[in-house]
């Protein structure tokens, strides 16, 4: 079957076209117990309405600075998971103590994250969809389920700032009414981080979604599901400053007794989505290698 120099072109025109950004996207709730324990308040597709941003405050952030040679620049890491807080020298009940600087008291708090766990760990806001109340798209969310956050992110400090350099996150759909049905919905690792004065975005590609969960807008328009094509995701935060001061950090001892500095904050901040296509570089290539096949095609024609 022959392709026409037409068709050829009119690829090659879009594959040099760029691409969008943030996108919206909605949730498709396809095992929730929504429906059986408040039927009136759920629509028939369990689909939630559009918005662009997974929201949270006030979330418990916790990093953990290398003390081995005395100094807390180097290596460092970001987690909330509480087996590896407990291991960092956090106990479940907490800690606390006097402060590097002296002088002022630190507190430290493991928030045992995970399915069913508290209000410091969860995704509190689909923006801009409405509250959970009676008769909006939310479908339940904050009324009969939520999303948890798990994760864990490595990092270098100098003094320059901070930059990421892996790690991982976790989305875990937490049922109200039924844990059995409590799972990973979504799973996304590190790719690189930008620090711009105390705003930090950290970048993540999405290497597991569970099927037909999560539905993304692509350059298109179209609704793709998140399983099926790669998806790119930001988290935007502040982290003041991105340098921690003594007064901030706490001295402990590890599990292997090592001692580290640990600063516990709270921040607030929001993760957007997009659909990935091709890189410029890459686009631009295969464009030029469209042009070509028409090329020749149009000289095979005249022949």
């Amino acid at each position: 079957m022959k392709t026409s120099i037409k068709n050829i072109l009119a690829v090659a025109g879009l594959l040099t076209a760029t691409a969008v950004s943030a996108s919206p996207m909605y949730i498709q709730l396809p095992n929730n117990s929504y429906g059986q324990y408040l039927p009136a308040l759920i629509d028939s597709d369990s689909k939630t309405g559009t918005f662009t941003e997974f929201g949270y405050s006030q979330m418990i952030a916790t990093t953990v600075y290398d003390l081995s040679d005395g100094d807390v620049k180097g290596s460092f890491f970001d987690t909330n998971v509480p087996s590896e807080l407990i291991a960092a020298g956090v106990p479940l009940g907490g800690i606390s103590g006097t402060s590097m600087a002296g002088g002022n008291t630190v507190n430290l708090t493991n928030p045992n994250c995970g399915p069913n766990s508290n209000a410091n760990c969860d995704i509190d806001a689909l923006s801009p969809l409405a509250p959970p109340l009676v008769g909006t798209d939310s479908e339940g969310f904050l009324l009969s389920w939520d999303l948890q956050v798990l994760y864990h992110f490595d990092g270098y400090l100098s003094d320059a700032g901070i930059v990421y350099t892996g790690g991982w996150f976790e989305l875990w759909f937490n049922d109200f009414y039924d844990n059995s049905n409590d799972r990973a919905v979504i799973r996304g690792e590190v790719t690189g981080s930008d620090l711009q004065a105390a705003n930090l975005n950290i970048f993540f590609d999405i290497t597991y979604a569970e099927a037909g969960f999560l539905w993304v807008q692509d350059a298109s328009g179209n609704f793709v599901d998140a399983s099926t094509q790669k998806t790119s995701l930001i988290l935007d935060t502040n982290v003041n400053p991105p340098i921690p001061t003594p007064n901030q950090l706490l001295v402990v001892m590890d599990d292997q007794g090592n001692l580290s500095a640990i600063r516990q904050s709270t921040l607030d901040g929001s993760i957007t989505a997009r659909i990935e296509v091709p890189e410029p570089s890459t686009i631009a290539l295969l464009g030029l290698g469209l042009f070509g096949l028409a090329a020749i095609a149009r000289r095979r024609n005249s022949a």
